[in-house]
């Protein structure tokens, strides 16, 4: 069960940080003053971003709750594999060898610490 609410924060979150992508892509693409930049905030992506981040803190309480946190924090890393993922494959960005090195080495220590 405890994994199980882990990859929910992590989707959660990440689906949170993609939005918070195209929100500022959006609602800042041509914000000259400061009151376009506060309507930025108010960008359908971002309300969406911030219901995900605080749904994610709400299970994440839980996790804590239910196992160590030296165990369960490293998990929160997977985020960076799936954010990664997201942005290659539905934002169409660039994305360098060595970030996909990265994703190896965070696989790899995941990989390792659900063996102890």
């Amino acid at each position: 069960m405890e994994y199980l609410l882990i990859f929910l924060v992590v989707i959660l979150t990440s689906t949170g940080q993609v939005l918070q992508k195209l929100g500022a892509d959006r609602g800042l693409k041509n914000a000259t003053t400061f009151s376009q930049v506060i309507s930025a905030l108010f960008q359908w992506e971002i309300i969406l971003a911030v219901i995900c981040l605080a749904s994610a803190v709400i299970i994440w309480l839980m996790v804590l709750y239910m196992m160590d946190v030296s165990k369960a924090f490293p998990f929160i890393s997977l985020g960076f594999v799936v954010v990664l993922f997201t942005a290659r494959f539905y934002l169409h960005e660039a994305i360098p060898w060595t970030r996909w090195l990265g994703v190896i080495f965070i696989v790899a220590g995941i990989s390792l610490l659900t063996q102890t």
